[in-house]
């Protein structure tokens, strides 16, 4: 079908400076509103409505279109900035980009123990297998059980997950392939092997920053959590990363 390609649970932008040598990360909360296309059941559009940007993926084959459909939900949410590639990365394939780094370690501040006994609350441990999935996919239950809590999860695991390939690679170029061969069995992208490796072995000593959108939540008449981006600091965030100033 045309309507149950899956929501995304994690989105992030990348937006690579090769001039200026810096990587821009933006995290996005799934729960942020903006303009998603809508398809029917036999896959025609019909229409565009204002949602939360995670069940832009929901529509499509849950394969390349649903992507697509996505970077259009995010293009939209930047005000039209355009989004040239995308990857996606199926739930499955979490635990495999963990293990193929040797897992990364956490110290645990909310207790995951109903879902693995050994995530207790102030445990410091070696994430592994299932458990990384557990620990940035988890919400329900677990601490406050908001997105937003979530993401501060999502962004500790990335930042050693980050720091942990970005040494790997250091040591040996052909890491980037081997955890991309790792990998391929769960990902859905734009870009080409090749395209890929080389623009990570390109910008492996770029500075690396994060930024987070910010805005409001509120719940929606649906009961469901909403996210307002603030205008104008988006549109400052906007002009910074995509535009040159003419002087």
């Amino acid at each position: 079908g045309y309507r149950n390609g899956g929501q995304a649970d994690f989105l992030q932008l990348l937006v690579i400076d090769s001039t200026e040598k810096k990587i821009t990360r933006i995290q996005i909360d799934r729960d942020t509103m903006t303009p998603i296309t809508i398809l029917g059941v036999l896959g025609n559009q019909s229409g565009v409505r204002m949602s939360q940007i995670c069940l832009s993926h929901g529509f499509g084959n849950g394969k390349e279109q649903s992507c697509e459909l996505t970077v259009d939900a995010v293009s939209n949410l930047l005000l039209g900035a355009p989004v040239d590639e995308y990857i996606a990365l199926n739930l499955d394939g979490i635990s495999a980009l963990n293990d193929a780094v040797g897992g990364i370690t956490v110290t645990l501040e909310d207790d995951f123990s109903a879902l693995d006994a050994s995530m207790t609350p102030g445990t410091t441990l070696t994430l592994m297998g299932e458990q990384a999935e557990i620990f940035v996919r988890s919400r329900r239950n677990i601490g406050v059980g908001t997105n937003e809590a979530r993401m501060v999860r999502q962004q500790q695991y990335m930042a050693q997950l980050s720091a942990q390939i970005d040494g790997k690679i250091q040591d040996e170029k052909n890491f980037i392939g081997m955890i991309y061969d790792e990998l391929e069995p769960y990902l859905i992208t734009s870009l080409s092997r090749g395209t890929l490796i080389n623009q990570a072995w390109t910008s492996r000593d770029y500075e690396r920053t994060l930024t987070e959108l910010t805005g409001t939540y509120q719940v929606g008449t649906d009961g469901f959590m909403q996210f307002y981006v603030d205008e104008t600091s988006l549109q400052q965030l906007v002009l910074e990363l995509f535009y040159q100033e003419v002087k």
